[in-house]
Order: structure tokens, then sequence, then C-alpha cells
């Protein structure tokens, strides 16, 4: 989940459910098309050729970090992908596949990690079990967003030159598949940067498709390819990427259309009916278990209240919403895990437990109010935070502001610059004075586990507001130690009943990955799977 758009870092699936999914290139959402699963990673042509250089944008922002134990933004992370090799990777069947290095399930409780021989950093360096151990050992230390992925873990230890011992204190079915989206970095250089690591002053070491170059800090990110790059299959045709940090949708679009820069994810909804029409790139919707939602943001205060919060869930139109803000690429959403997050075998069991929630927060202005005049609410001013420049958030909170106005609510929108709007994600001093976050989530394997553990269990670096409740955690742990799909959707619907009575998380819609190419590329992943993957490599020139 990484921050304040509060979203998180994990393992992308690359398949949802294939009826599910949809691309657009250059029409309207009404034009969409369906996919088949052999298109989900993209549905734009393999790239014909190498170019000198590549602009593409951050539409987040400048990351806060590419520290990978705490590049959990969509713009710290997409950084990193190309930077840093994960030990495994994922096909588009969900299957584990070797990367870095092969595994071996020994019992449910000892899992072993081989290297893949040949492998080296960018300084020519070999990458080796330490490298492999230290960068895991690092990632579970609890002042790491990654930690909460390492909970079940008794010891890390390099028990040969080439393998890596990972023992654990119960079987947990999410940690093997954790692993397609953890980095290793050099330990040598990783303990002389120290707190530094993953700054414009301390760098990184890794042995990925792109090597860091320069980081320029409120201007831009540099990186060139890796020619030694151990994986040639996979070898970048691009000489050298520039990150750009645009965050104004309407400076971007003109950008983009000026062919400034190339490309970008993430485009705000605002800048989506001028980026269909241009002549200079194509507009591409793709699949992605993405959501955005209102966060209540501290324990105490106005939204402390049960009644009020309950009050949220029903006076917003989620399909207005989707329709007026989205442009239709968007669909409403009643759940904290979104409907891409169920795995799916056990979709239909899912659905069957959702279509309740789709009743009891239906939009129903009427209902609304009459929890709000049973709440302890007295006119307090209720303050709504959101990323200065993001258009689309901004209309949101304006919908929201209105609505609440409408049964009694004053709600005041408070616009925070983005990079304290991203620390506020996982810095409570950052939040002090906010009731609420409006944001995005996602989660990045067909596991629901993943958003309920980042929010609901004690201590989590999400759980805003303190939620503790033992049934919930001990339904949890039930769940992340079964490997049985069926037993563990039961489980998970069981907790799903508890911890949503808390509403502490108040879902809009669920998203589709807006991207934009340039005409003079193509090749770029266009499903969110380009998070997890070093999704530059594969931008090269359209034609030969």
């Amino acid at each position: 989940m990484a921050s304040p758009q509060i979203r998180r870092a994990a393992v992308l699936s690359l398949v949802l459910a294939a009826s599910t999914l949809t691309a657009c290139s250059g029409g309207t959402a009404g034009e969409q098309k369906a996919v088949s699963a052999d298109d989900l990673v993209s549905s734009l042509p393999a790239a014909k050729g190498p170019v000198d250089r590549i602009v593409w944008n951050l539409t987040e922002g400048e990351p806060d970090t590419l520290d990978p134990a705490n590049a959990a933004t969509t713009a710290s992370g997409q950084v990193v992908r190309n930077l840093c090799d994960s030990l495994l990777t994922t096909d588009a069947k969900f299957n584990l596949k070797p990367n870095l290095a092969s595994y071996e399930q020994v019992t449910p409780t000892k899992l072993v990690f081989t290297i893949r021989q040949g492998t080296k950093f960018w300084d020519g360096t070999t990458v080796t079990a330490e490298d492999v151990a230290f960068s895991l050992r690092r990632a579970a230390d609890p002042s790491k967003i990654t930690s909460f992925l390492f909970a079940n873990v008794d010891s890390i230890k390099a028990t040969d030159a080439d393998k890596v011992t990972v023992t654990f204190k119960r079987a947990d079915e999410m940690f093997t598949s954790e692993m397609a989206n953890m980095v290793v970095i050099e330990k040598v250089f990783a303990e002389k940067a120290g707190d530094k690591l993953g700054t414009p002053t301390g760098g990184l070491m890794c042995s990925g498709p792109f090597k860091l170059d320069k980081w320029t800090s409120g201007d831009s990110i540099t990186m060139s390819r890796n020619d030694a790059y151990w994986n040639t299959a996979r070898r970048p045709f691009a000489k050298s990427v520039r990150f750009t940090f645009v965050t104004d949708a309407t400076s971007l679009t003109q950008s983009l259309n000026a062919s400034e820069i190339d490309g970008a994810y993430e485009l705000s909804a605002a800048s989506l009916p001028a980026l269909q029409k241009s002549r200079k790139g194509r507009l591409v919707f793709g699949p992605s278990p993405q959501s955005a939602n209102i966060y209540v943001a501290r324990p105490d205060g106005v939204m402390a209240d049960d009644d009020l919060r309950a009050a949220l869930q029903r006076m917003i139109d989620r399909t207005a919403l989707a329709k007026a803000v989205y442009h239709g690429a968007a669909t409403p959403m009643f759940t904290v895990t979104a409907p891409a997050s169920w795995p799916v075998g056990q979709r239909a069991v899912y659905a069957k437990a959702y279509k309740s929630y789709e009743t009891s927060r239906s939009y129903d202005m009427a209902a609304a109010k009459k929890l709000v005049e049973k709440s302890s609410y007295k006119g307090q001013e209720i303050v709504l935070a959101i990323q200065a420049g993001d258009d689309a958030q901004s209309r949101i909170a304006q919908l929201v502001q209105q609505q609440g106005r409408q049964v009694g609510l004053k709600i005041r929108i408070q616009s925070m610059q983005p990079l304290v709007f991203t620390q506020a994600g996982y810095d409570a001093s950052k939040r002090q004075g906010i009731d609420l976050m409006l944001g995005t989530n996602f989660s990045a394997a067909p596991d629901p586990l993943e958003t309920i553990g980042f929010l609901y269990l004690p201590k989590q670096v999400y759980n805003y507001v303190g939620y503790e409740d033992p049934q919930v955690t001990t339904l949890f742990d039930e769940a992340r130690g079964t490997f049985d799909g069926a037993r563990r959707a039961a489980t998970v619907i069981e907790m799903q009943s508890v911890f949503e009575k808390a509403n502490t998380v108040i879902p809009l819609v669920s998203t589709n990955t807006a991207t934009f190419l340039n005409n003079r590329l193509t090749g770029a992943v266009t499903s969110f799977a380009y998070w997890s993957m070093p999704q530059m490599a594969y931008v090269g020139a359209a034609k030969k």
C-alpha cells in the first residue's frame, strides 16, 4: 500500500479475472474492448528497436525515497523496479518463476532460495547469498514498511555460498508470492550509505536493467541502461530514461501533447478527455487492482464517532463519482478490499458476500442524515486532506463536501504539497489536525489479506486509527496460515464482517490504470503490472 495515496508495496498479479478486464487505445471509455489473458501485460505492440532517450513522468510527483524497503508509492516503486532485481517473478497465470533466484518450499515452514549464477551488481561485484539475506533482514526491520510481510519469519540465513534459508514460526501462504516484489541491494554499499541509502546523495547499488545516474532533487531522476545486465532477454531498448515530477494535470497534458514528455502512468482523470483526442500519442486503459478511498486519519477527533463514519458510507454517490470524475474509467466500490483482489478460484464466494455491502452502503441521503443526527456531531469542522494539484482528488473532495453539507456536516478541504502528502501516509506527525485523507490503495496480489493486514493489524503503519480486535487478528493469522483457498476465503469473509463495521475506510471506486505513450514509442506495460516490473525496459522505438 502506498502512502497517502496510501499505496502499498507488494507483488502484483498479472492476471485479474479476464472477464473483468478492458483496454482502450485512443478512444473513449464507451469504446472499450475486451482483452484476453494473453493481452494482460500490454495491449500495445512490442518495441521494434532501440532509442537514445525516454522522458517519463511520475504523476504522483517526486519520490520521497528510493530505499526499496520503503518504496511504497507508485512513484518510488516504479523507479526502484527498474533499478533493482526481485528475487522471484510471476507469469500471466499467477505462477511464480525464478528471477534473481529460484526457490524450494522444503516444508510449510522452510523456504530455500538458490541465487542465480553470473548475476552482478552495477559495480561488477557478484550477487551473493549474503546480499540476499541482508536485503531480506533489512526489509523485515520493524522500521520498514515491508516488515508486515515478515511477521511469521523466524530466521533468514545465508546457508551456503548461493543459498538463503528462511524459516517460519508458522506457515505463511503470503510470503513466497511476495518475493516477486522483494528486491536485492548490495550489502557493503548499503551499510556504507546508512540512512542516506535511497536518497539523492546516498544512491543505490543494485543489479537491475538500469543504473541510477543522478537524482536532482526537485527536478528529475536519470538512469542509464545496464549493458552488462544478466537477463539478456530483458536488456532495455532505451539508453537512458529521465523521470520528471509534473503533478499538475494541465501542465502534464500540455507536455505530453508537445512531445516534451514521452509518457506517464496513473494519469489524472481530468486529463483523459484531452489525451483521448491527442495526435501525438495513445491513451490506454488497463486492468488494475487500485481503488480510491477516504481514510479516517487519526484515532481521536470528530471522526472517532462510529455513527458519523457510517454516515459517510451512505452519503456518497459512488456511481455519480465514477461517471463525473473518472469519465467511466472507474466502477463503484463498497468494501475495503477491491473485487480485483479476490483470488480467481474463489471469486463467486467473495462476490456473494460483497452484495450485502452494496446494499448496506448504497447511496441514501436520508439514512446518512439520520446517522449524523444520532451521532455526537455538534457542527465541528471536519478536515479532509487531499494532494495539491490532483484535479481528480479536488473534484472528489468537492463532491464529498457538497454531499456532507446536505446531511449537516461541515467539511473543509485542505490541500497538501505532494511530498508532504506522501509522507503523511506513513508519518502520523504529518496528519496532525487532519480528520480524513483522500487517497488510493492497491492490492498487488490476488489476496485480500494484503490490504487487511496493513489496515487492521495492530501497530501497522497504515492503521491510522489504532484499530485492534482480537477476533480479527486471530482470523487473520488463521487465514494466512492455510494454503487451502476455499478455507481461506471463508475465514477472510468472516473477518471482513467484523472489521468493516468499524468504517475506518470509506471505499469509493475501483479505478483503471491510464497510460499515455508517444507515437514514436511502443511496448509499454499497460496494466498495473508495470509497478512490479522493470517497465521502462519494455519501451522502445515503434519503428525499426
